[in-house]
């Protein structure tokens, strides 16, 4: 998203303008999205374990897509090698810009295909996060499209992934993103790799969902890793003192027609 957060905020706290534009963006994507949107709930564990291959992953974002809204929504799974990645598809058009991603969603008309690079399932962490944010890319989709300016969809995407209930999995893979690091074997080059929310920012907006849904921190601490659950509860304390934020993330707009 923004350029907020380039420089590391020991305290774990995006910036102000960070947080303010999280805290809209929440707020919009809670009236769009409709009732997915409003149930009080975070994903934790994956409903089908972790992904190895391509059926299994396609499972997993049906499984999800069911639980969210987009149980009628069809696409297909197309496998791309590595030297593929962020590649157009012929007589598609990515939604959103998929530089950096092995996982990809491209629409042409009614349809939809997601294109993958099948090395991403080597490091879990960033299937769940790339699943989230592509669920979360089809939902505002299907909403009308993005209202923030080109350069921030990415991390519009991964909003709307949060306010599905998904933001466990946007902030773990956040921090794999963030450091570059799958911890060792995975053969990814994850410094040409990128997210659409810092790890701060991840953090704070699934505090900001957490508080707006009255769920309780202890079920997201469980499921998150140690340096992220650190910021969370660092994020959770400031969002318990800023009740402007909640009111803004809770602010209806109108939907777009769809």
């Amino acid at each position: 998203m923004l350029n907020f957060s380039a420089a590391k905020d020991v305290d774990f706290v995006p910036e102000e303008a960070a947080r303010e534009w999280i805290a809209q963006g929440l707020g919009e994507h809670y009236a769009r999205l409709g009732e997915p949107a409003a149930v009080p709930r975070w994903f934790t564990d994956s409903p089908v374990g972790t992904p190895r291959d391509l059926d299994a992953l396609f499972e997993l974002i049906c499984g999800v897509q069911a639980e969210v809204g987009q149980r009628e929504v069809e696409f297909a799974l197309v496998e791309l090698d590595a030297s593929g990645a962020g590649k157009q598809l012929p007589g598609f058009a990515p939604l959103g810009d998929p530089a950096g991603q092995l996982l990809h969603t491209f629409v042409r008309g009614d349809e939809l295909a997601m294109l993958v690079v099948p090395q991403l399932m080597r490091v879990p962490a960033l299937v769940h996060a790339s699943v989230a944010r592509e669920i979360g890319r089809i939902a505002v989709h299907r909403a009308g499209g993005h209202q923030v300016d080109a350069e921030d969809a990415e991390g519009d995407a991964e909003l709307a992934a949060v306010a599905l209930g998904l933001g466990i999995w946007v902030a773990n893979g956040a921090y794999v993103y963030e450091n570059a690091c799958c911890g060792g074997g995975c053969g990814l080059d994850l410094k040409s790799m990128r997210a659409g929310l810092s790890m701060p920012e991840s953090v704070f907006a699934l505090a900001l969902d957490g508080r707006r849904k009255g769920l309780s921190p202890r079920l997201a601490t469980k499921h998150l890793e140690a340096t992220q659950k650190a910021a969370f509860k660092r994020n959770v304390d400031h969002v318990a003192r800023a009740p402007e934020l909640l009111a803004l993330a809770s602010a209806s707009r109108p939907a777009l027609a769809t």
